[in-house]
C-alpha cells in the first residue's frame, strides 16, 4: 500500500510540473506576440509622427491640430492675449462698479507650457497600442482632445490696477479738521470713514471666476471693501480750542499756471498737525513740483531774472505761512528771503523756497498740539494756525517792515524769447536794492512793551528786462538778433530790427 501511495505522489508532481512547462511556454509566446505587436504599432506611430499635433486636439479650447510644439505654444499666447481684451466689471455692494480689462490685471495660464508639451505628445508616448488607436481616431476625424488651461491673473499687477480703478468710486476716507464757524468761533468737524479695496480677496474672487465660471469673454465679480479710517480723528483734536495766528495774501484765482501752483501747494500743507516738537519743512511738505503733483509752469525768481518754472508761484505759500507762524510765536527753524522783493507782503515779510537750498522750517514749540488750516477763497489765500492760547489776554503783536536802504536800479535790460522777430515786450517791472529788517512790536494793554528785530533781509536790484524775439525761419536773422541782444543797446537792437524786417537799419 504504501508502495502504491509513493507511485501515485510521484505522478502528481510530473504531471504538475508538465503543466507548469506548458504555462510558461504559453507565457513566453503570449509575450514575445505582445513584443511583436508593441514593436509594430511602435514603428508604425514612429512612422507616422512629423512632428505635429494630432488633427483634434486642443489646448484650452485652440484648436492646435497640424502645429509644431513651438506654433501652438505661440498660437495658444495669441489666443491668452486676445482673451486680455476683455473687461471685467467689478461691482460693490453699494451698487457701484469698475472695470478693467484681463490685460491689464495680467491674465495668464499657469500651465501654458505643461498643457501645450502634453498636446504635442499625445498619441505619440507612451503605450504604442493606445498611441495607435489615438493615431487611427485622429486619421478618421474622430479624435477630441482638449488639454485644459488654469487660467488666473498675475496677483501684483492686478491688485495695483484694481486699487487704482476702483479709487474713483470709493468713498475715501475724511480727517478731522479745525476751522472756524460764522461767527469765527472755533470748531472741530468730526472725521469720516472711507472704503478701502481688499485686494487680495477681490483678486481671489477673480481667480475663481476665472477658473470656474469664465467662457473667455467679459464677466462680473464681486469687489470686496474693507472700512477704512482717517489718519486724523476729533479726539487728537480735544486741546485745539484757539487761534493762534492767522495771515492772508491775495494771489487772484485766475486760472493761471501760478494760482493753480498757490492753489496746489496750500492744499498739500493744509490739515497738517504738529505735535509739542514736531518740525515741518515746508519744502517738503509741498513736493514734488510735478504735474502729476498739480503744479504747473510759472514765473518765479532765479538770482536777478524771473523765469519759468515747475511749480512757480508756490513761495507765495510759504510766505503766507511764515507770517501766520510769526503770529503764533511758532519757532522758526529756518527762513530766507527773495533773491528780489516780492509784490504780496512788504520787505522781511517773506520766506523763498527754492531748490532744496531755501526752505521754510518751523517747530511746534508749544505744549499743545497746533493744527495748520488753509483757506482759499476769492483769489485770497489764508493759512490759520490753531492750538491751546496760553498767553495774556491783554498781550498783542504786531510786526513791522522796516527798508534800511533801498537804491533804483538803472538802465534797461533785454532778453531773447521765442516770439518772433519784431516782438520786444516787457517781461519784469525794475526791482530796487533793498535792506530791510522786520520788528516784532509786543504792546500790553495798547502799550507798547517791547520791540525786537525778527529778521534782517537783503535783496537785489533788477533793472526793467524787456523781452526781444529771436523766431525766425532764416537762422542767419535769428542769428543776428541775438548778436544785437548781447550788446544790451537798445538802438542796435532796434537798428536790427528794423533791418531784418524791413531791409534797411535806423
Amino acid at each position: 500500500m504504501q508502495k502504491k501511495r509513493k507511485r501515485g505522489k510521484s505522478r502528481r508532481q510530473r504531471e504538475l510540473q508538465r503543466n507548469l512547462r506548458v504555462l510558461a511556454f504559453v507565457m513566453v509566446c503570449g509575450l514575445t506576440v505582445m513584443g511583436i505587436l508593441q514593436f509594430g504599432f511602435h514603428r508604425y506611430v514612429r512612422s507616422h509622427d512629423d512632428g505635429r499635433i494630432l488633427s483634434g486636439v486642443r489646448v484650452g479650447g485652440t484648436d492646435v491640430s497640424g502645429m509644431t510644439q513651438e506654433e501652438a505654444l505661440a498660437a495658444v499666447k495669441q489666443v491668452i492675449a486676445d482673451k486680455g481684451a476683455a473687461n471685467i466689471e467689478f461691482s460693490l455692494k453699494n451698487g457701484n462698479t469698475f472695470s478693467a480689462s484681463l490685460g491689464d490685471l495680467g491674465l495668464t495660464a499657469s500651465n501654458l507650457e505643461k498643457a501645450v508639451s502634453q498636446a504635442a505628445g499625445y498619441g505619440k508616448n507612451g503605450n504604442a497600442i493606445a498611441a495607435y488607436k489615438i493615431m487611427k481616431q485622429a486619421r478618421e476625424g474622430k479624435l477630441e482632445q482638449d488639454f485644459p488651461l488654469t487660467c488666473t491673473v498675475n496677483s501684483k499687477t492686478a491688485a495695483d490696477v484694481l486699487a487704482g480703478n476702483a479709487a474713483a468710486v470709493l468713498q475715501q476716507p475724511v480727517n478731522a479738521a479745525v476751522t472756524q464757524d460764522a461767527s469765527g468761533a472755533v470748531q472741530i468737524v468730526e472725521e469720516k470713514q472711507g472704503e478701502t479695496l481688499n485686494v487680495k480677496k477681490t483678486v481671489e474672487n477673480l481667480n475663481q471666476f476665472l477658473a470656474d465660471k469664465w467662457k473667455g469673454k467679459g464677466g462680473t465679480v464681486q469687489a470686496v471693501v474693507d472700512l477704512k479710517a482717517p489718519e486724523l480723528t476729533a479726539d487728537k483734536l480735544v486741546d485745539v480750542t484757539d487761534l493762534l495766528g492767522s495771515f492772508t495774501t491775495y494771489y487772484g484765482s485766475d486760472g493761471s499756471g501760478r494760482s493753480q501752483n498757490v492753489e496746489t501747494g496750500a492744499a498739500h500743507i493744509n490739515g497738517t498737525l504738529l505735535q509739542p516738537g514736531d518740525k515741518m519743512s515746508a519744502d517738503e511738505a509741498m513736493r514734488p513740483y510735478t504735474a502729476e503733483n498739480g503744479y504747473a509752469e510759472a514765473a518765479s525768481f532765479e538770482s536777478d531774472k524771473v523765469v519759468q518754472t515747475m511749480g512757480g508761484g508756490i513761495c507765495q505759500v510759504s510766505t503766507t505761512l511764515y507770517d501766520a507762524l510769526l503770529y503764533a510765536e511758532l519757532e522758526i527753524v529756518e527762513r530766507y528771503p527773495h533773491s528780489m522783493i516780492v509784490s504780496y507782503v512788504e520787505p522781511s515779510m517773506d520766506a523763498a523756497i527754492a531748490d532744496d537750498l531755501l526752505d521754510l522750517v518751523f517747530k511746534n514749540n508749544q505744549k499743545y498740539p497746533v493744527y495748520i488750516e488753509a483757506v482759499l477763497s476769492g483769489g485770497s489765500l489764508t493759512f490759520n494756525i490753531y492750538g491751546k492760547e496760553t498767553r495774556d489776554a491783554a498781550r498783542s503783536l504786531q510786526f513791522v517792515s522796516e527798508t534800511t536802504e533801498s537804491k533804483e536800479p538803472e538802465g534797461k535790460r533785454y532778453v531773447a524769447t521765442e516770439d518772433y522777430i519784431g516782438y520786444i515786450g516787457l517781461q519784469s517791472a525794475a526791482h530796487s536794492e533793498i535792506s530791510a529788517q522786520l520788528w516784532k512790536v509786543i504792546y500790553e494793554n495798547g502799550e507798547e512793551a517791547s520791540r525786537e528785530v525778527v529778521n534782517y533781509s537783503q535783496y537785489a536790484a533788477a533793472p526793467e528786462t524787456y523781452g526781444v524775439g529771436t523766431r525766425s525761419d532764416n537762422p542767419e536773422d535769428t542769428k543776428k538778433m541775438n548778436e544785437a541782444i548781447t550788446t544790451q543797446d537798445e538802438t542796435k537792437i532796434n537798428s536790427v530790427i528794423q533791418e531784418i524786417l524791413y531791409g534797411s537799419s535806423l
